[in-house]
């Protein structure tokens, strides 16, 4: 087997022992809380919306890894929490830090109410359907200018630091969406491992078999959906923080497209690859525009192409194919057994999703 085959092979994760991924995972985190501190505000700017593509990446590509529902309409409820920012806050005087559980809730419900016709469509047709939302999310937020103001879109100046903290406005919004991707980090993480993961994986490969055998394949899909809806909502929330204004302009297809290139680069059904793809997003196009106005769009379409017909299982893959050898020699590691993104090695059982 050659090197590229051992990167295009599933891995479930690298059996690496307990206390080494602990440590990774202290140090990570221990890193991403003292940087911004020591960074200047445009480079926690960049950072902050890495953390809101992880955000609203978990979500997706929960939906698309581990259900198989592909979705290309995640930018409308991405502008639904933004735009809940905006009008709440800057017209209502609605507390900031309120808007992120509302939104999580509201985006839920409108995903959920989506999601009951839309994910009894499979593949294309639901790919379609949600490019519809994708598609006129621009124009919705126009035709209701009296709500939205159109155009012009909205300026927002909350989320400014508490005095307290003695913190910069970047650097508090730098650590609000480090607080919300780590629980959206862990949530998933936990969903996306152990009898929900495998029930989720036999419903997208097995599906008859899996409504058998008790498993609830339309309300699982469904919540499924309604979550990763929410999760995109918190995301715009986290949005607005960040750049300060909501525009029509920021919602179309291509933030759709980048939402796409983001979890298939970083690895579909894998939850650390998520955190790759979002710095793929964020930084490429910063890269490639120095280049030509245009290359961003051609880095992203080179980028589908590549993984998905060299490595598709994303860079996750090239990561595990790399350390996998030095971790194997290291005493003590452990096996873990939680299921592998296509779930050829995932446990038969079945359970039912609550």
């Amino acid at each position: 087997m050659t090197f590229l085959d051992s990167l295009r092979r599933p891995r479930a994760e690298l059996d690496a022992p307990l206390w080494l991924s602990r440590v990774t995972v202290v140090a990570v985190v221990l890193v991403a809380v003292v940087a911004p501190l020591v960074s200047a505000p445009y480079v926690n700017f960049d950072r902050s919306m890495v953390l809101v593509y992880i955000v609203v990446g978990l979500g997706l590509n929960l939906l698309t890894g581990n259900t198989g529902q592909i979705s290309l309409g995640h930018g409308f409820f991405f502008a639904v929490g933004a735009y809940l920012s905006g009008v709440l806050v800057e017209n209502h005087g609605v507390p900031y830090l309120l808007l992120l559980p509302l939104a999580f809730v509201v985006c839920y419900l409108v995903g959920y109410a989506f999601g009951l016709p839309a994910l009894r469509l499979r593949g294309l047709q639901l790919a379609l359907a949600t490019l519809g939302l994708a598609l006129v999310t621009p124009a919705v937020i126009k035709r209701f200018e009296h709500v939205t103001d159109g155009h012009a879109g909205i300026n927002i100046s909350a989320a400014d630091a508490p005095g307290f903290t003695g913190l910069e406005r970047d650097q508090w919004v730098y650590y609000l969406c480090l607080v919300v991707a780590l629980f959206a980090y862990l949530a998933v993480r936990r969903l996306s491992t152990g009898r929900i993961s495998r029930s989720l994986i036999a419903i997208r490969d097995y599906e008859a078999v899996a409504t058998t055998l008790g498993v609830p394949a339309t309300r699982a899909k469904t919540t499924v959906f309604a979550l990763s809806a929410a999760l995109a909502g918190t995301g715009g929330v986290l949005y607005s923080f960040v750049v300060q204004y909501v525009g029509p302009e920021a919602f179309g297809l291509p933030l759709a497209i980048a939402f796409i290139t983001m979890i298939v680069v970083g690895g579909l059904g894998t939850v650390p690859g998520v955190v790759f793809g979002a710095l793929f997003v964020v930084y490429v196009p910063q890269w490639t525009a120095d280049i030509n106005q245009s290359a961003a769009g051609i880095t992203y379409g080179a980028a589908l192409i590549l993984f998905i017909f060299v490595l598709p299982y994303g860079v996750i893959s090239v990561i595990r194919g790399l350390l996998g050898p030095v971790v194997s020699r290291i005493p003590g590691r452990r096996r873990d057994t939680r299921p592998v993104p296509d779930g050829r090695d995932a446990s038969p059982d079945l359970v039912t999703v609550a």
